[in-house]
């Protein structure tokens, strides 16, 4: 019960991520529907409650933070006021709008709110520590599989440390090695020279000296009949190309790594945020290199004689890029085809052309393509499959009415395999009441414990799969209305945009007799 004179504190919080789901849905709103539907959430529970309606509200929000961690403004400022003995009660939708690190979450939830007489709601976890026994809250399944999801998190941040530190030693765990070097048997993440593969790694380095360029130096290779990295390290896989070969990159990618000069470099990227498989390259003045780190395989006069000769690889050149670059690829060899813009005084229109034409001789490949005629042919034919995406979403109302039915059905599942939960867990405890004032013996115990444990962890299993159908069927529901509005405003454009490309496109082959075939990329509306 709050103390008198205290008030009530609501907190919403919008991640970055769901900001900018927000964006595409509203773009120009600033606040945004999810922190709208939190504060709603919020203010109805709290009309209903006898005790927290008669309580003044104050209200803290951070739209767009990350829940990582409590530098937050809104979170500062209520705790400040926690602090000062202000407030009696705090109420967030989910036990991840308030913290996404369960240590702190542990120890705001078991210690410092409790001291400092603080009620705290959770609803969508139905956790209430005003409502729980004793003076450390009980922990309900809801709270478990959130607190398993964070410590994973926190692990992740664990695993990075230890990554580093393993760096900072001198270890090798980046996984493959490059080219003419092999990790030791014997010794854990020690880097070896592996003499066969070392001799292409020199060869390729000599053949720059005498001034070849990346293009002869990979036409030279494949003369040769040299083994690729994957060829010579797998041979008993099958290429997922025929054509598989070396390739001008492959060797450009050679001669630039100053791994073969002895150096180790890390700390190239990071990632966006802890979990996330999104990383961000870093400056190379931020790198962290060791030197002499094991054995080099070029010497470092020769190593800045190819980097000199080739002063366009220390600095990337900047080029047009055109909207399907990175999508085209040539149905003769299967490799990725390359744009080239219109040069200065040259009366060649831009276009796209097979590097691999050249490199390996082979007839099939689409040496050239104009860009402007490829563009409208794909952008002819992203206005038809817009059309009968639109057709499609028109007809779905039978699809919806189905989803409705599951997603009610799937809600009654997750309700009673809750409150099945909470019978059994009760079950536990007083299961150990009677243990420890010892009306039932040891052997007993174990085993009405072991088969209630049985039956937790089914249940368990159970409320994971409802929470994801749940969850799915949200998404699903919401998505044809959203899909509806992308086709209207995306059939309006009479250019090919990046954006268009990036939703739609994921790959397109264009053939010698100027054929072109194109490959959708949904992300939307694929269950039609």
């Amino acid at each position: 019960m709050e103390k008198e004179g205290k008030m009530t504190a609501i907190y919403l919080r919008l991640s970055l991520e769901d900001a900018r789901r927000e964006e595409k849905i509203s773009e120009g709103d600033r606040e945004s529907n999810s922190i709208s539907n939190q504060r709603k959430l919020l203010l109805d529970y709290i009309s209903q409650d006898q005790e927290l309606k008669k309580q003044r509200i104050e209200e803290f929000c951070d739209d767009g933070f990350s829940g990582t961690n409590m530098d937050r403004p809104g979170m500062q400022e209520m705790l400040k006021m926690v602090r000062q003995g202000k407030i009696g009660c705090i109420l967030v939708k989910d036990l991840s709008r308030f913290a996404r690190n369960y240590i702190e979450l542990g120890d705001y939830l078991n210690q410092i709110f409790p001291f400092m007489g603080v009620r705290f709601i959770s609803l969508n976890d139905h956790y209430d520590s005003g409502r729980q026994e004793g003076n450390i809250p009980a922990i309900d399944i809801a709270f478990q599989t959130l607190v398993y999801d964070l410590y994973s998190k926190d692990l992740s941040v664990k695993i990075k440390s230890a990554f580093q530190n393993k760096c900072e030693r001198g270890e090798f765990v980046f996984g493959q090695v490059p080219l003419g070097y092999v990790k030791s048997k014997t010794e854990k993440n020690k880097v070896l020279v592996h003499e066969k593969e070392a001799e292409v790694v020199r060869h390729i380095f000599a053949l720059a000296e005498t001034g070849m360029s990346s293009t002869q130096i990979a036409k030279k290779l494949i003369a040769e009949k040299i083994p690729t990295t994957t060829q010579m390290r797998h041979p008993e896989r099958k290429m997922a190309k025929e054509n598989h070969a070396w390739s001008p990159g492959a060797v450009r990618g050679i001669l630039n790594n100053r791994f073969y000069l002895g150096e180790m470099a890390y700390g190239k990227h990071t990632r966006k945020a802890v979990g996330s498989r999104n990383v961000i390259p870093l400056p190379k003045e931020t790198w962290k290199v060791i030197q002499n780190h094991h054995e080099p395989l070029i010497p470092k006069e020769v190593y800045e004689k190819v980097s000199s000769f080739r002063p366009e690889q220390s600095t990337k050149r900047k080029r047009e890029k055109h909207p399907l670059t990175g999508k085209i690829y040539c149905g003769g060899c299967g490799y990725a085809v390359v744009y080239s813009p219109q040069k200065k005084k040259s009366k060649i229109a831009p276009h796209f052309w097979c590097t691999k034409h050249s490199v390996l001789q082979i007839p099939d490949c689409c040496t050239c393509f104009r860009a402007d005629i490829l563009e409208e042919i794909v952008l002819a034919e992203l206005y038809k499959e817009l059309m009968h995406r639109g057709d499609l979403l028109s007809q779905s109302e039978s699809l919806q009415n189905f989803q409705k039915k599951e997603l009610k059905r799937w809600e009654q599942v997750l309700k009673d395999c809750r409150e099945k939960y909470r019978e059994l867990n009760s079950k536990r405890n007083a299961l150990y009441e009677r243990y420890a004032e010892k009306l039932i013996g040891p052997e007993s115990y174990r085993s009405y414990v072991d088969k209630i444990d049985l039956q937790m962890q089914e249940i368990s299993t159970t409320m994971k799969e409802a929470e994801e159908a749940v969850g799915r069927i949200k998404e699903e529901y919401a998505q044809p209305k959203m899909d509806m509005k992308e086709i209207i405003r995306l059939s309006k454009m009479e250019k090919l945009t990046q954006e268009m490309v990036d939703i739609f496109i994921k790959r397109v082959t264009v053939y010698r007799d100027k054929r072109v075939e194109i490959e959708w990329n949904y992300t939307w509306g694929e269950n039609l």
